[in-house]
């Protein structure tokens, strides 16, 4: 019988939230990035070949041999403390300096969003997002209900002197939050400069505000100079979210949040009944890798592949893409973004370049109301340099033609 859903007869059993809820583009495409014969720009897939097996086991080893019980039992809600403090240390790689009671342990950063969410936001509610913004955000805030108000970007990240005037106008109810990505944007992989990232701190201060600062991928620089945290300059202001998946591995879904003590409560109560406890085994698997200094070392070993994939893509691009095209210059993390013409949709684009078996993840699914059909999010983290390559040229065929045909038919007057 096919699996299929033809008729569903709890509808009216749904609760409100689940009309809200949207699936992600990017993890529909998975079923078919997966496949071996499709080169896939779409996921933030870090580069996991890195990782040294030895590595794994030696850290795997201390813990089953050291404490196999508590490993495999359950633990507190907040997070386990050992590893509190090894958070401790990963975030002084950034300059970020904290106490470990004040983090509190989720499972992937992503869960810290949700809650976070759930904390602040009533329907109806107005959040101020990056346009475009993290599409695991929008997926999180969503079944909420909030009123998105969304500021763009440009290559110095969110536009804060476009929020300072939508605030000082009270154009908008008071906002909750202020949600940002500062480093190395996903997916407009855009640095926030050190100029706006102070003045932003500031507004949270004169309209009194929460900024919610994500943070996976601070420690992917490989270019520039490192630049101060928002949680650094305000620790009353930003609650701070984390991840262990970029520098180490997406799979033991270990994520944090450093928060004020009030709001640290609340998280803690609300995680009680989203899973009682993040995963004990999880957690004493990245304590024992911090805590053997691996975590540098893979770092070490990462950013010069990255760097190198993002210098292949770079050239691929200039190559192959269209001179309309313009494409941002991360100095860091994992994504590119691309700018075609406004008659471009690239959502309509996307079966043709999988017919060529490339792929990529629509501009739209980067904006609450669906717009920025004429970008798109390319990873450079994943595939190989000789991927990377081939699979910029088979989309650069589907694009020139995709422009082509659009000329022809008089749509890039409209």
């Amino acid at each position: 019988m096919s699996p299929e859903i033809i008729f569903d007869p709890y509808t009216n059993l749904y609760s409100k939230a689940t009309s809200l809820i949207k699936s992600s583009e990017v993890r529909d495409l998975m079923s078919v990035t997966g496949r071996s014969d499709v080169i896939s720009f779409a996921g933030g897939l870090p580069f996991i070949g890195g990782l040294p097996s030895e590595d794994i086991t030696a850290a795997m080893d201390t813990v089953i041999r050291e404490s196999y019980t508590d490993a495999f039992q359950y633990g507190e809600t907040e997070g386990r403390p050992p590893l509190k403090e090894m958070l401790v240390e990963v975030m002084a790689g950034e300059g970020l300096h904290c106490e470990p009671e004040h983090i509190l342990v989720t499972t992937g950063s992503q869960q810290a969003l949700d809650l976070l969410a759930r904390i602040f936001i009533n329907p109806g509610d107005t959040i101020i997002i990056e346009g475009p913004t993290y599409v695991g955000a929008l997926a999180a805030f969503r079944p909420a209900d909030p009123s998105f108000v969304t500021i763009p970007l440009d290559e110095n990240g969110v536009v804060v002197d476009r929020l300072e005037e939508l605030l000082k106008t009270s154009r908008v109810s008071r906002p909750k939050f202020v949600y940002v990505v500062p480093n190395f944007h996903n997916p407009g992989g855009v640095t926030m400069s050190e100029e706006r990232r102070g003045r932003l701190v500031q507004l949270a201060e004169e309209f009194d505000l929460i900024i919610i600062e994500d943070n996976p991928y601070g420690l992917l620089r490989f270019e520039g100079e490192p630049l101060q945290t928002l949680a650094s300059r305000d620790r009353r202001r930003v609650v701070y979210v984390g991840t262990l998946s970029k520098i180490i591995s997406p799979g033991i879904r270990t994520g944090w949040a450093l928060a004020p003590p009030p709001i640290f409560e609340r998280i803690a109560t609300l995680k009680q009944g989203a899973d009682l406890c993040s995963p004990s085994l999880s957690q004493m698997f990245a304590e024992q890798y911090i805590r053997q200094g691996l975590w540098k070392k893979n770092l070490e070993s990462l950013r010069p592949i990255y760097r190198s994939r993002r210098d292949a893509m770079l050239r691929a691009l200039a190559e192959y893409f269209p001179e309309e095209a313009t494409w941002t210059h991360p100095q860091g993390g994992l994504f590119i973004w691309v700018t075609l013409p406004a008659y471009v949709d690239t959502t309509k684009m996307l079966p043709l370049a999988i017919l060529q078996k490339v792929a990529f993840v629509p501009g739209s699914a980067f904006f609450a109301d669906g717009t920025g059909v004429n970008h798109m999010r390319l990873n450079f983290s994943f595939a190989d340099e000789g991927s990377i390559d081939e699979g910029i040229k088979r989309l650069g065929k589907v694009i020139n033609k995709e422009i082509r045909l659009c000329r022809a038919l008089g749509l890039d007057t409209v």
